[in-house]
């Protein structure tokens, strides 16, 4: 599919957005990682046909507030949103843990989000949803942008990756 500019992908029907927001949910629904996660929480796969998602134009890759998943619009200009399933996946954590968990989750915008326990979680499976579907070579580039995109250095950056990448089979590491 054809790169995109933000203004055509935000002229995108609400019907195919629907489409595209069920295509990745059928995905996310039998992935191994997910399956974890839902096991973790005690609930079944299914209930991601009922988490609301929608596309937003919002400042981050993706977002979940009140239990609604918002992916960025900007994910839709390149044309394959099946790359970036690995967002929802992260997405569908912190959905779990709102609605599911033992306490409320702490924001992403208090504290040090890279130590915020609610991100470290979705981060590790998202990782190891990149792992799987990717390669190592692919979980270890984007734990870098991560790492990258927060600044994080020296001793505190390789403890953090270590953290991030603690779900990912270690078999190969």
């Amino acid at each position: 599919m054809p790169k995109l500019s933000i203004e055509q992908v935000k002229k995108i029907s609400p019907k195919v957005l629907l489409k595209l927001i069920n295509r990745i949910k059928q995905k996310l629904q039998h992935d191994p990682t997910f399956m974890d996660m839902c096991k973790e929480y005690n609930v079944h796969p299914s209930i991601i046909n009922v988490i609301p998602m929608k596309f937003g134009d919002i400042p981050v890759s993706a977002r979940t507030e009140n239990a609604i998943i918002t992916l960025n619009y900007k994910l839709l200009t390149d044309g394959d949103v099946m790359a970036d399933a690995h967002y929802g996946l992260h997405e569908c954590l912190h959905y779990l843990q709102q609605c599911f968990g033992d306490r409320p989750t702490q924001s992403a915008d208090v504290g040090d989000y890279l130590h915020n326990d609610s991100e470290n979680e979705a981060f590790q499976y998202q990782l190891q949803y990149l792992d799987d579907h990717y390669g190592e070579d692919e979980a270890d580039r984007y734990a870098d942008h991560l790492l990258d995109h927060h600044d994080k250095k020296g001793k505190e950056r390789k403890d953090l990756k270590e953290e991030l990448l603690s779900k990912v089979d270690n078999d190969t590491r």
